[in-house]
């Protein structure tokens, strides 16, 4: 028998196996198609997202930097007036410093010394200068042996003694400058008492 040869059966069959891999082939492009596509898709999406949120975070931004720049005027007078407040409380501690201290050398040299000629002025210490008035030498006497006392250096170390003068009617004068001591030194002191 001979055998028969049939092209067209085995043509067939090489076509159909090439339409099959062309599928297949065609299949897995669609895939990688749809996914490269949903890539952009989301690229895109989060390119809008972020772009959003960039110009809102701007928006919020020139926002509250207009509000800072309207503010700007009050927060320069809060400044000024925290600064005056600052050297006011300064200042009118010093002087309160400075009345203890003309309290406590009137407390100390007893009634018959007057202090007087009180000056506040100097500015480069914590200074007060007054006069001592004694009605005769012997005060005068008690008044400087006072000075020497350890209740009185303790508090106020420096204390310089100038213009000793005595007047017609017998009556003597002394010049004290006193150098105020750190708050915290006298109000110990003044704790102890």
């Amino acid at each position: 028998m001979a055998k028969s040869i049939n092209f067209v059966g085995e043509r067939r069959k090489k076509l159909t196996q090439a339409q099959k891999n062309d599928l297949k082939l065609m299949k897995i492009s669609i895939n990688v198609l749809v996914g490269v596509f949903a890539i952009f898709l989301i690229v895109i999406g989060s390119r809008f997202y972020f772009v959003y949120q960039v110009k809102n975070i701007k928006d919020t931004q020139a926002d509250i930097r207009s509000r800072i720049l309207s503010n700007e005027p009050i927060e320069k007078d809060y400044i000024i007036f925290a600064n005056k407040l600052k050297k006011l409380s300064v200042f009118f501690g010093r002087r309160k410093d400075k009345q203890e201290a003309l309290v406590f050398f009137s407390e100390v040299f007893g009634e018959d010394v007057i202090v007087s000629g009180i000056d506040f002025s100097s500015t480069d210490e914590d200074v007060v200068s007054f006069v001592i008035k004694a009605p005769n030498i012997f005060v005068m006497e008690r008044v400087f042996n006072t000075l020497q006392e350890e209740k009185v250096i303790s508090v106020y170390p420096n204390i310089k003694k100038s213009g000793m003068r005595r007047s017609a009617t017998g009556n003597y004068t002394v010049s004290l400058s006193v150098v105020l001591s750190d708050p915290i030194t006298q109000t110990n002191t003044n704790i102890e008492k």
